[in-house]
């Protein structure tokens, strides 16, 4: 999963999608994220040297960090 934070977002006039169904998130600590749950997701091209993709980025707050790209993206086959 790849995550984008709220402010990064808005600051960058992306477009928000509202998800139909919402994704509850939960710590590492198994106890719930106090962002509450995920409704929104922006569409995005990500360029991370040759690897280059379209991705679905779910916006939450995420504190100190602008994006967190998940496995699947990084992944290469």
């Amino acid at each position: 999963m790849n995550f984008i934070d709220r402010v990064v977002m808005e600051n960058n006039k992306l477009k928000m999608h509202k998800l139909a169904n919402p994704y509850c998130v939960i710590n590492v600590d198994n106890t719930s994220n106090k962002a509450g749950q995920i409704t929104e997701y922006v569409q995005a091209y990500i360029e991370i040297g040759s690897h280059k993709m379209t991705q679905h980025l779910f916006v939450t707050k995420l504190e100190n960090k602008e994006m967190m790209i998940g496995y699947s993206y990084l992944y290469k086959a």
